[in-house]
């Protein structure tokens, strides 16, 4: 924990954190674990989040979830004019033609955290929800994100083992850093079944004055992605992300990081 940090308050919000990025909660044994705290010391500050419902206790599995508090409290943010509503907007509008799956997400660490996601009107489609985290060398996301990125930065961002999510991810970073490099000479970053297997994957960076903040990506089922399919798609991708760079220039509210 960086030294400017409170100790009570950061352990709240790693909790928070924690528990948003998982489906399937967390047990207060594999919390204080996954924090690094003794039981002891965190029991009272879970007591309260589920007292005050921004966690809730499954009681047939014994682990805990995010809460509705919590889902209230970030709505608030989704729901006031920032640039995201506007984004969501041009996202809608995508999907409305491509008939895939539209995420955007923003770079966290190592991972990518879904910040905004229009599902495709298909019955077969990426499962995924706002908030959640992946391992960004997963996901075509995180390679969009990661396009302006040195060597050296990137070695700082990811762990020595970097993670895996299917047989096909890329945790080797030498291999991972050359994909990302392309990006930037193709406009593209791509993902073949390295998140989810079956699932084709395409993203562009947004850049707002040199720097890539967020990243859009479609998801398409292996079945669907034709020639065809992937043409629609990557036309469509470089109409959202000069629109939205656009908007970024223009845009004088608070712009979501």
């Amino acid at each position: 924990m960086p030294q400017n940090e409170h100790r009570a308050t950061s352990r709240v919000l790693d909790i928070l954190e924690m528990l948003s990025s998982s489906n399937d909660g967390y047990t207060l044994t594999e919390i204080a674990k996954q924090i690094k705290a003794p039981k002891s010391s965190i029991f009272p500050i879970i007591h309260t989040l589920e007292d005050r419902h921004y966690i809730s206790l499954q009681q047939n599995s014994g682990k805990y979830r995010i809460g509705i508090s919590a889902f209230a409290v970030g709505s608030t943010y989704f729901n006031s004019k920032s640039i995201l509503s506007h984004i969501s907007t041009a996202m809608n509008e995508l999907v409305s033609v491509c008939n895939e799956t539209c995420s955007m997400g923003v770079l966290n660490g190592s991972n990518v955290l879904y910040v905004a996601k229009i599902d495709s009107p298909q019955s077969l489609r990426l499962v995924t929800h706002v908030g959640k985290k992946i391992p960004a060398n997963c996901t075509a996301l995180g390679k969009a994100l990661l396009s302006r990125t040195s060597f050296e930065e990137m070695k700082e961002i990811f762990p020595p083992q970097m993670l895996s999510c299917t047989r096909y991810s890329i945790t080797d970073i030498n291999k991972f850093y050359e994909q990302v490099r392309n990006v930037e000479n193709e406009g593209f970053a791509y993902e073949n079944q390295e998140f989810a297997e079956q699932i084709i994957c395409i993203a562009v960076p947004i850049v707002k004055d040199g720097s890539v903040l967020y990243a859009i990506s479609v998801s398409i089922p292996s079945f669907r992605c034709d020639s065809k399919k992937l043409i629609t798609v990557k036309n469509e991708l470089k109409k959202l992300k000069l629109k939205t760079e656009l908007l970024l220039r223009n845009y004088s509210g608070d712009i979501l990081l």
